[in-house]
């Protein structure tokens, strides 16, 4: 088998990087994986691309949302007329954050 293209050390140090905790018997298969990763991509250097476009978007579609209308929207006394609890013209909700 070919060298590895990402190093235990590597891999351990983007681990760190990212905060993520990579048990130690997954670690080596991961630099497997994420090698033969690495060698595909490669292999895809290969091509010739010289008279391909670059593709931002593969299904053709265009501006698919839809108009934007201006249109009247509940009044302030509409919105909270069904809220079980207001405080000066506002929503009321318990506390999301707890000190």
């Amino acid at each position: 088998m070919a060298e590895p293209k990402i190093s235990l050390v590597e891999l351990q140090h983007i681990a760190k990087l990212s905060r993520l905790e990579i048990d130690s018997q997954k670690q080596n298969e991961l630099v497997n994986q994420l090698s033969e990763t690495a060698n595909y991509i490669d292999v895809l250097k290969e091509l010739d691309t010289t008279n391909i476009n670059p593709t931002s978007q593969v299904n053709n579609k265009h501006n698919v949302l839809r108009q934007d209308i201006v249109e009247d929207s509940l009044t302030q006394t509409d919105a909270l007329s069904q809220a079980p609890e207001t405080y000066n013209g506002y929503f009321k909700t318990a506390a999301t954050i707890k000190k």
